[in-house]
């Protein structure tokens, strides 16, 4: 079961990872700059969508906004681009882990089975 709010919760999320890895990003002041003004435009996108969470169009806005972050942190730093992969990874493996755990609760509490 979905929420409305699932979509701007991963966002946060999202934008959250990122912000742990940018100081870990090795580079000149001006790329820093750079970074943290992505950054800064990433939030600020998905402040707009607090007031919208089922807007498609301020959910694409956003997640374009986190895309550019990501991309920089992959140009700038290979260790901070393999930290975000492997949140990644961890969120698609921890999603498949709730569904097991979900159709195992299911199955133990469905009186049908019995």
């Amino acid at each position: 079961m979905s929420s409305t709010w699932t979509a701007v919760d991963g966002l946060i999320r999202d934008l959250g990872a990122i912000r742990r890895v940018a100081p870990q990003v090795s580079v000149h002041q001006h790329s820093r700059l750079a970074l943290d003004r992505a950054i800064v435009e990433a939030a600020e996108a998905i402040d707009f969508t607090i007031d919208a969470p089922t807007s498609s169009q301020r959910l694409t806005a956003a997640r374009d906004a986190l895309g550019i972050c990501e991309e920089m942190v992959l140009a700038l730093d290979v260790q901070a681009a393999r930290s975000l992969r492997a949140r990644r990874r961890g969120d698609a493996l921890r999603g498949r882990a709730l569904e097991l755990l979900e159709k195992a609760r299911s199955v133990t509490t469905d009186p049908v089975g019995s």
